[in-house]
């Protein structure tokens, strides 16, 4: 369970609460996000996400993931491993499939396996291939450093992951913060948009679930 707050160009502040599921038998799993805002006394989803595939060699290997955002239909990110491309519902659009490649719900948890197998890979930059809800971008990802972070579950020591804007793919600043102690994986993810609005997502809670993937 995450913390939500949302800060708005013009300094509007939200609050809200996140829940993120990872399940994994060592060759399936699943990520689930869902994020929403308080307004008054109702909770307003905002986002879901979902993804699903299985467990190879290059790590996480996506099959579809799927986004519902508030006042838009569904789309789903398809990888097509056996034509070896990415497909979107919402686009017409193919990008050839790389290994390592993900999408936005299971980026997080892939940089934590990277974490467990060689914390030395974060020497340097971290491309990811990512599949959106239209096409496709990679994401390089470089060390920030290492911070203490203050959350409901006490002082964590973390590693900082910044994918900083790139002109002509994408706008806005994304921060992971991984916790080594806690299997490296994601305490706080940050969003900062091209307008200057923030989203931070905190860790509060962490429920071990069920391996067993329906």
């Amino acid at each position: 369970e995450l913390d939500v707050k949302r800060v708005d160009p013009n300094g509007t502040k939200w609050n809200g609460s996140a829940a993120m599921r990872w399940q994994s038998d060592g060759s399936r799993y699943k990520v689930g996000l869902e994020v929403g805002i308080t307004v008054l006394i109702a909770r307003v989803n905002l986002l879901a996400l979902d993804s699903e595939g299985s467990i190879d060699d290059a790590g996480i290997a996506p099959q579809t993931m799927r986004e519902k955002r508030r006042g838009r239909s569904q789309t789903a990110t398809h990888f097509n491993r056996e034509q070896r491309n990415i497909s979107f519902s919402a686009s017409e659009a193919k990008v050839p499939l790389l290994a390592g490649a993900q999408d936005k719900a299971s980026v997080p948890f892939q940089l934590a396996a990277i974490g467990r197998a060689d914390v030395k890979q974060f020497d340097g930059d971290i491309d990811i291939l990512v599949g959106e809800d239209k096409g496709a971008s990679v994401y390089r990802f470089q060390l920030a450093g290492e911070e203490e972070l203050d959350t409901a579950m006490g002082k964590l020591q973390t590693w900082r992951l910044a994918r900083p804007p790139k002109p002509g793919s994408y706008s806005a600043r994304l921060d992971i913060w991984l916790a080594p102690t806690l299997g490296w994986y994601p305490v706080q993810i940050r969003n900062t948009e091209a307008n200057g609005a923030v989203t931070t997502q905190t860790v509060t809670r962490i429920t071990q679930l069920d391996s067993t993937i329906q």
